[in-house]
């Protein structure tokens, strides 16, 4: 009994010289003139999280804050024993309302705050996807048209967009503003295709976070196409994938 006695009172005193040695550590660490300045300075480099926006079950994706990371930048500044604002880590600080969280609501736009697009194609022939040279541009493609062209498509870095899960797909899709996700752990994007007048119709709907979705049967439709884009980057907007128009 006794050395059992010995053995808690050594593993209590352990216990409690760490939690001291920290304590004291912690308390001359935020009195150095370093740490208060870096304290001092967070909110000048605060940038609030925008939560994601959802309504029924359509969501528009949030946008992830930044803030200063104080231990890893008073780390960084202790180097040099001195504080220098080049010399501050920062962190992404998600928000607290995400897409990633809601994966069963249909994404309907990207955030607003940025001037971003995304182009969707539709497409159903292989040789017209081959001429496509724009790895920004998002492919549109049925399971059977994956299926039949599986090994050209695993070497393309656009991101493919199905109307369900398959083994290259990166997000689904839904023609159906009333159902909930259909692949429920990817995004599921809904669309409206412009399947004609492909000038007024993206004008109509061309906004920060808009995603277009065009109909493409033929040369002619990407030769209309490519002049749309070109009216689109004219009014100051960036054509990006899906990847970066839906990251928080």
């Amino acid at each position: 009994m006794k050395k059992i006695l010995n053995v808690t009172f050594t593993i209590l005193l352990i216990y409690f010289s760490f939690y001291y040695t920290n304590k004291v550590s912690n308390y001359i660490k935020n009195k150095d003139p370093i740490m208060i300045k870096i304290k001092s300075n967070y909110n000048k480099f605060y940038k609030e999280p925008i939560n994601a926006i959802i309504n029924d079950n359509t969501i528009i994706p949030g946008v992830s804050g930044v803030g200063i990371n104080i231990e890893d930048s008073y780390s960084n500044m202790k180097k040099v024993n001195s504080y220098l604002e080049n010399m501050l880590v920062f962190e992404s600080i998600k928000p607290s309302i995400s897409l990633k969280d809601n994966l069963d609501k249909l994404v309907i736009s990207g955030n607003s705050v940025n001037n971003n697009v995304s182009i969707l194609l539709k497409i159903n022939n292989l040789d017209i996807l081959k001429s496509i040279n724009n790895k920004d541009y998002n492919l549109i493609l049925d399971s059977k048209f994956i299926n039949n062209n599986l090994d050209y498509l695993k070497n393309i870095d656009n991101n493919i967009v199905s109307n369900n899960i398959q083994e290259v797909s990166d997000y689904c899709y839904s023609v159906n503003l009333k159902e909930s996700n259909v692949c429920k752990t990817i995004p599921t994007i809904y669309i409206e295709p412009i399947t004609y007048n492909y000038a007024y119709n993206t004008m109509k709907n061309l906004e920060n976070g808009s995603i277009l979705t065009y109909q493409i049967i033929n040369q002619n439709s990407l030769v209309e196409l490519e002049r749309v884009i070109s009216n689109i980057k004219n009014l100051g907007f960036k054509i990006v994938s899906l990847d970066t128009l839906l990251n928080e």
